[in-house]
């Protein structure tokens, strides 16, 4: 089972109070539902692939619709084999979207407008949403990498009227257009998570930050490592190239120009190339010789100078 679809079938386990049943129906109709008319005859038909969410609609439903409701399953005959729920509701179709503020009473099309009801009632407005996910949206499997939550919906009109739904409760959802469908989607970890905790998944919620945080620290550690692996090399180099000017000193017989503190200092970097300053701080100082980190930097540059001085053969003292 996909991420997404764990969050919708844990939408639908939640009770629901009779008004935010009608807002949660409505919302997942408005963008589910197909209107077939056939010998003057209409007959509403909603879809899903999760049994549980088909079982929750029709027991919704049945609240407010006294006509015939049709189940059936259709069987993909494709390699995975996947079953649809299609429900049909047969009688009154537009005098039930009617009743639902869903089609305008001309039947002239769906209203996109979210009604007023909902938008002053907090709880209905979360039920409303949730339908809508139900219906078009998706989410990605907090495993990956590359968060991001989206609804697509078929006409323009629906992404404008649904982003502003959603930024007075603080969420600022783009739209961009894929082929037929135009989508609103987010993808800000943080707020994927708060949109969750919008539709009521609290399960969900878990388990996408658990994998948002384990996955954030073990990049952490691999930055740290990374760095420590880079600094580790800086190091090294730097303590090799030092080592080389020195060994060119005593060759050359410049060494005599270093001073005792950064004779002493040179002798130990022949012997530890790879040691960091904050540690040849601490063997300088461990043999009374007071220094900072600093003075050893300045040491090695004194020594740099002088090597570069032998070079051009000139004489001074470090």
């Amino acid at each position: 089972m996909s991420f997404a679809l764990e969050v919708k079938e844990e939408i639908v386990t939640h009770t629901f109070t009779e008004q935010q049943k009608k807002a949660f129906l409505c919302g997942f109709i408005k963008y589910n539902g197909e209107i077939i008319i056939s010998d003057n005859k209409s007959r509403l038909i909603l879809t899903t692939i999760s049994n549980r969410i088909a079982r929750t609609i029709i027991s919704f439903i049945k609240n407010f619709y006294e006509g015939e409701i049709l189940i059936s399953i259709i069987q993909s005959q494709k390699l995975k084999k996947s079953k649809t729920f299609q429900i049909t509701l047969k009688d009154k179709v537009f005098e039930f979207l009617f009743n639902f503020n869903i089609y305008n009473t001309n039947k002239s099309g769906k209203i996109i407008e979210v009604e007023e009801t909902f938008r002053n009632n907090t709880s209905l407005l979360r039920a409303y949403i949730s339908g809508v996910f139900i219906a078009v949206g998706s989410v990605n499997s907090p495993e990956t990498s590359n968060y991001h939550l989206e609804l697509q919906f078929g006409e323009e009109v629906s992404t404008s009227v649904f982003n502003e739904l959603l930024k007075p409760l603080g969420f600022d959802f783009k739209t961009i257009k894929r082929k037929s469908k135009f989508v609103s989607y987010i993808k800000k970890s943080t707020v994927v998570s708060d949109f969750l905790k919008l539709i009521d998944a609290p399960n969900s919620v878990m388990k996408f930050e658990n994998q948002r945080i384990s996955r954030d620290m073990l990049n952490n550690i691999n930055r740290m490592i990374n760095i420590d692996i880079s600094n580790q090399a800086k190091t090294l180099d730097a303590g090799q190239r030092q080592a080389m000017q020195i060994k060119n000193l005593k060759e050359k017989g410049y060494f005599r120009f270093l001073s005792d503190k950064a004779k002493f200092l040179a002798n130990v970097r022949l012997e530890r190339p790879e040691a960091t300053f904050s540690e040849l701080e601490e063997i300088l100082n461990n043999n009374n010789i007071p220094i900072s980190k600093s003075g050893v930097s300045n040491l090695f540059r004194n020594i740099e100078k002088i090597y570069k001085n032998s070079q051009e053969g000139k004489n001074e003292k470090g």
